[in-house]
């Protein structure tokens, strides 16, 4: 009995804490990302870029795709089903792939990673940028690979003399 109470305390006494705990749950050391540490910024921004820019041109080119081949005959909800799929997809893929480097491709998320001083201000508007920029160019690419005819997941505007919609009255 008193040897079961040993190994009880020991293995507490034991447990990691902080960051110790989450290397531990991930597997070692390549499962968490130092924000702190300059010697691997160029590849966190590249990582950023081509999380950015992929998620940009899955959903522009996922829309372009339903736009131009098939979206007519879905209901509203089955587009967006489909777009969240799309992306959620791509977002596992990035993640899995660059989730040890920079995986949160989410201004919003740069702001919070910079209020919670986890990033300085500098780095945040350098990300900014690079995210800025990603997403420009992923919606690039899908315009050079559906043109102009996917309207690169941008809403159309209604034609002109066409009625007004309510939130009753969704128009298709």
């Amino acid at each position: 009995m008193t040897v079961v109470v040993e190994e009880a305390l020991d293995r507490t006494a034991r447990t990691p804490r902080g960051k110790a705990a989450l290397i531990a749950s991930v597997g070692g050391q390549r499962g968490y990302a130092d924000w702190t540490n300059p010697d691997h910024r160029l590849r966190r921004l590249l990582s950023e870029f081509i999380g950015m820019a992929g998620l940009t041109f899955v959903l522009s080119g996922g829309a372009a795709v339903l736009a131009l081949y098939g979206g007519n005959g879905l209901q509203r909800w089955q587009i967006i089903l489909v777009l969240s799929i799309i992306s959620a997809l791509w977002l596992v893929v990035a993640v899995y792939f660059l989730g040890d480097i920079s995986a949160h491709f989410n201004p919003a998320t740069t702001l919070a990673f910079a209020l919670r001083r986890d990033m300085g201000w500098a780095m945040a508007a350098v990300y900014w940028v690079v995210q800025l920029t990603a997403g420009v160019s992923g919606s690039l690419l899908a315009r050079a690979f559906f043109g102009p005819a996917g309207h690169l997941a941008a809403t159309p505007g209604r034609p002109p003399g066409s009625k007004q919609c309510s939130r009753r009255d969704w128009c298709s």
